[in-house]
This record gives C-alpha cells, sequence and structure tokens, in this order.
C-alpha cells in the first residue's frame, strides 16, 4: 500500500522537526563569544588614549603579544614574550615587561614621507601592507626613558573581554589583494593607494597615541 500524500508530508515535517532540536547545541558552539578564550595573565588598570582624544580606562586582566610582527602565526601569553626592547638614550638597549613601564607615547610620522609599502607573495593572494614610522617612547617606573623597537602587534584585554589590537612601534595597515586564489598575480600600486587613505583616516582619530600603566 502507497502511503498517501498527508502521510509523506508528515514524515518529512517530524524529520525536518527532529534536525532542528540539533541546530541550537551547533549554535552555541559557533557564537561562543571571543573573550571565552582571553587569557586571565596581568593585573594592571590601564587608560589608552586615541589621537581623536576617546579614552577608555579600566582593569585589564589579558596581554597577548605576535608571535610574529602582525600575529599571523597567532598569539602568544606566555610571560617569557610579554616584553619589548627599548634603545636607551645614552646607547645599548634593555629589555622591559609591562609591569615596569609607567607610560608609552606613540607619535606617529608625515604622511607621505614617513611611510613605507610592500607586498608579501607568501600569501595567496598577495599580502600588501603599508607602514607609518612612529617616534613610540617608554617611561619606566624608575624613570628610565627610552625608544620602543620591537614592532610586534599586542592585544590587551579589558576586565569585559574587548580586546584593544595595536602596534607599540611603526603603525602598520594591511589589506589582501582581490586576486583570485591561484591566478597569476603582479603587484597592484593600487593596493598602496587604498592602504595610504586608511592610514591617513586612522591617524584622524583611532591611532593610539599614549597608554598608561597602574
Amino acid at each position: 500500500m502507497e502511503p498517501t500524500a498527508s502521510a509523506v508530508n508528515e514524515g518529512i515535517m517530524r524529520s525536518l522537526f527532529t534536525a532542528l532540536l540539533f541546530v541550537p547545541s551547533l549554535a552555541v558552539a559557533q557564537d561562543a563569544p571571543p573573550e571565552a578564550s582571553r587569557p586571565n595573565n596581568v593585573n594592571y588598570t590601564v587608560t589608552i588614549t586615541r589621537v581623536d582624544g576617546t579614552t577608555r580606562t579600566g582593569h585589564v586582566r589579558g596581554l597577548e603579544r605576535g608571535a610574529d610582527f602582525h600575529a599571523d602565526q597567532g598569539w602568544t601569553e606566555a610571560a617569557k614574550d610579554l616584553t619589548f626592547d627599548i634603545e636607551l638614550p645614552k646607547g645599548g638597549e634593555k629589555t622591559v615587561g609591562w609591569a615596569d613601564v609607567k607610560s608609552i607615547t606613540i607619535v606617529p610620522g608625515k604622511m607621505p614621507d614617513d611611510v613605507d609599502c610592500t607586498y608579501s607573495s607568501d600569501f595567496n593572494p598577495f599580502m600588501y601592507e603599508c607602514s607609518i614610522r612612529t617616534t613610540s617612547t617608554a617611561v619606566l617606573k624608575d624613570g628610565t626613558k627610552g625608544n620602543i623597537i620591537t614592532r610586534n602587534k599586542w592585544r590587551i584585554s579589558f576586565d569585559d573581554g574587548a580586546p584593544v589590537e595595536l602596534y607599540l612601534s611603526k603603525h602598520t595597515e594591511r589589506l589582501q589583494a582581490d586576486a583570485v586564489p591561484g591566478e597569476d598575480q603582479e603587484e597592484d600600486p593600487k593596493m598602496y593607494t587604498r592602504l595610504q587613505q586608511t592610514l591617513r583616516e586612522t591617524l584622524k582619530g583611532p591611532l593610539v597615541k599614549s597608554i598608561t600603566v597602574q
């Protein structure tokens, strides 16, 4: 005996309903807030001030440094990596941790004279970047001053989990080409134009210009 159309439809609806019962658990796993994976490895009160005058003050619980300049290889929270180097006024260098820092000021250079642009064919499509040189000065709690020379990107997580990502030295904007992966590519000067425009916009507001640590 062949099943009636209504019986078939009922069976389909029952199957769909059963399948939907499993969707919420998948959604929860995929939509887990990013802050859940942030570290809880420091105990500082930090004030971050941007070029446009906006400030953010709060307790910082998480600090990470890019495993490479731009964190393409991920982030590290290992204590031995949470340091940066400064050049001392009388010569030489010193490695310092954030617990040593009283304040940091970041003064960008001029557009376009202090901008360096390049691309990397290690990415497919190519990755383009433009960096503006900065004078980045750290004042330590013992009074020592020095220019920051470590270029790795940093990620600072406040108690609410919202991260702030920044470069202490040589702010960089990056953009991957619109080319189709696998196709032959050539350097595209228009990408540098786009990135320099992004830099100009960043210099008007979002760029971090100072950090104080308590």
